[in-house]
């Protein structure tokens, strides 16, 4: 909407500009036009009868023209007539107002138009804005009911031309500016336009933005473990094929994910029955160090297992969310880890955990996966709450050495390990932190790593406060 107003805006500022220059050209074409035919027709009157303004000799002796100095002795007095709102001189010099300036373009324009008329001579233009308090005589200074109108002064146009006999007539005439009417006239017009189009223009933006906010909301929640209905295909054509594209595009994602749960569950179950086979057909192995190492290799195949189906499961949560509380949880799990006398204490929370929605044994299980690789790679683990106004912070530091900054986003990724040896008890499967923050998505939360200021890692399960 704002592009268009302003687009529009822009226009009328064009064709403003445009109609301002062609009125200036036409008044001007008209002020030259009039002046050559008013100094046209008198010098014809002349030369049929040089005494044609003989008789106004005595009326132009008592007018008194502006400031013009008095003609010297001897020299006939300037001759003056009215036409109107024009008048005519006759006098051996130009009759302009000393407060007159002189206009070189209409000058051109009006020699020009005198040339057409068969008449080449000298031509002089001067002109002035007239005045509310005095003009170039009594009668110019009278200009009606400008006050009241309260309109921009006309302008008095001065035109002299050289006769034949050496003597100059000189015309000159009130002309009326009217740049303002137009302006206003033009901006009304903007106002008007600019009404007429908020209407339709807004329409058309509600009718196009809020079925595509209602989508980006949708595609932004989305999530496979809710079954939601589809949206409703509302908007303009092009709005609705993308809502129907949206609904066709996240029903097969979930039918993809319960294929994927229905293969997974089909592949477990498959391998866990040769797993089981084969640890019964170890126990015969007379050698013992063989023995044991075998089954240590089936038992990590079998964790492995474990955890690629827990990292599969956790796109498709069966558990409920529910009310818990913070504090609760993470005292429980520290308790848990004392009694296999594990290194793990519990931090000073910052501010109240309070309690929050959310899947109670999914998130545990993450933080177990979290204090797991704490304590395999820094020793001692500690663990904190913090809320703030729309997320919290489950967080989890250890003392270890940390990890480089350009490996921190790379050691989330699936089988990523920071010990590069396949050994279980040093690094494990690689799938402890994949599988936390699987567990935080599907709450609609997020996994961040980061290296403490003081070293180690610091991990942050950072979940949204919901209602």
């Amino acid at each position: 909407m704002a592009a268009v107003l302003l687009t529009l805006l822009v226009a009328q500022a064009v064709n403003l500009a445009l109609l301002i220059a062609g009125q200036r050209r036409e008044r001007a074409n008209i002020i030259a036009t009039g002046a050559a035919t008013m100094l046209t027709s008198a010098r014809d009157r002349l030369r049929e009868n040089p005494d044609a303004f003989t008789a106004r000799r005595a009326r132009a002796q008592r007018i008194h023209i502006g400031d013009a100095p008095a003609p010297p002795n001897g020299a006939p007095p300037p001759i003056e007539f009215r036409a109107g709102f024009r008048r005519l001189t006759i006098a051996d010099a130009p009759q302009f107002h000393p407060r007159m300036r002189d206009w070189p373009e209409m000058q051109r324009r009006v020699a020009a138009q005198l040339s057409e008329y068969g008449w080449v001579t000298q031509v002089r233009v001067a002109h002035m804005t007239a005045s509310r308090n005095g003009g170039m005589d009594r009668e110019d200074a009278q200009i009606p009911n400008a006050r009241r109108w309260n309109r921009a002064l006309p302008e008095v146009v001065a035109v002299a031309a050289r006769l034949d006999d050496g003597r100059w007539v000189t015309a000159r005439a009130r002309v009326p500016t009217g740049g303002g009417q137009v302006l206003l006239l033009l901006i009304g017009q903007t106002l008007i336009v600019f009404i007429l189009l908020a209407g339709p223009i807004l329409f058309v933006a509600w009718r196009a933005t809020r079925p595509l906010k209602r989508l980006a909301r949708a595609a932004a929640t989305l999530r496979p473990d809710v079954s939601e209905a589809p949206l409703i295909e509302s908007g303009p054509s092009d709005v609705r094929d993308l809502t129907r594209s949206f609904n066709a595009m996240r029903a097969r994602i979930a039918a993809m994910i319960r294929e994927k749960d229905h293969m997974l569950g089909a592949v477990g179950h498959d391998l866990r029955t040769p797993l089981a086979s084969l640890r019964v057909r170890v126990e015969g192995v007379s050698d013992a160090r063989l023995r044991d190492a075998m089954t240590r290799s089936i038992d990590d195949l079998g964790l492995m297992l474990e955890d690629i189906l827990a990292l599969a499961r956790t796109g498709q949560p069966r558990e409920m969310a529910e009310n818990v509380v913070v504090s609760a949880l993470l005292d429980n799990l520290v308790g848990d880890y004392a009694m296999l006398d594990r290194p793990v204490s519990r931090g000073v929370d910052v501010g109240d955990a309070g309690t929050a929605l959310l899947r109670p044994l999914s998130i545990a299980r993450a933080l177990r996966n979290l204090i797991d690789n704490g304590i395999s790679y820094g020793g001692n683990v500690h663990i904190f709450a913090q809320r703030e106004a729309d997320a919290l912070h489950l967080v989890v530091a250890d003392d270890g050495p940390g990890i480089a900054p350009d490996k921190l986003a790379e050691m989330i990724e699936p089988f990523t390990r920071a010990e590069a040896s396949r050994n279980r008890d040093t690094g494990g499967s690689g799938l402890g932190l994949a599988l936390a923050r699987a567990a935080a998505q599907a709450d609609g939360g997020r996994l961040e790593l980061e290296n403490g200021e003081g070293g180690g890692l610091v991990a942050r399960l950072i979940l949204p406060i919901q209602a």
